[in-house]
């Protein structure tokens, strides 16, 4: 019979949800809040345009990682991305074959 330790579970309190969401609200209030929205609708757009190779050879303007870069640059966050984003692509649901 081989003995093992228990694993360990790493439980988080709710001290460390409060402690983020302080940061958050820190984060928030420094940033440049109409900045972090321009680079979100700039992100949209370009999510919003149909995908196409330019015969030059060019990055197509459809493509959205430039923009989520800059975004992240101006302290957007990863949940604002993601919400402008799911505005224009939806939420997936898998369908049921059942």
């Amino acid at each position: 019979m081989i003995e093992e330790d228990p694993p360990h579970i790493l439980y988080i309190d709710e001290s460390v949800a409060r402690q983020q969401s302080a940061k958050l609200k820190a984060l928030r209030a420094r940033r440049s809040n109409e900045e972090v929205q321009r680079r979100l609708d700039a992100l949209k757009k370009a999510a919003a345009q149909e995908p196409r190779s330019p015969a030059n050879g060019d990055i197509s303007s459809a493509n959205t990682m430039p923009h989520i870069v800059d975004a992240v640059r101006a302290y957007a966050t990863v949940g604002e991305i993601c919400e402008a984003l799911r505005e224009v692509f939806g939420t997936y649901t898998e369908v049921s074959i059942t």
